[in-house]
């Protein structure tokens, strides 16, 4: 599977705690398929949304999208703020 990264994920990547940017940094560019075989990330389809999902990261929510052969990170916000904007 390939990975894409959207403009507002690299975005809002950037101004996140480094505590959680190291954390975002290993789940999404380093082990995400691992993990999620092994179902280790708390993730979640939301509903009314066919193909996206979020993982949970304490109180900070990855947003992504699952297509065919791809997955396409979307977003990376505090809780209060990912669903405002996600999807």
């Amino acid at each position: 599977m390939k990975t894409f990264f959207k403009p507002s994920f690299v975005k809002d990547f950037k101004k996140l705690p480094p505590q959680i940017k190291q954390k975002v940094e290993v789940i999404c560019f380093w082990d995400f398929f691992s993990l999620l075989n092994k179902k280790e990330l708390d993730v979640k389809a939301l509903k009314g949304f066919k193909g996206y999902y979020r993982v949970r990261l304490g109180d900070y929510r990855i947003g992504f999208k699952k297509e065919s052969d791809c997955v396409v990170f979307m977003r990376v916000k505090h809780r209060k703020d990912i669903y405002k904007l996600f999807p």
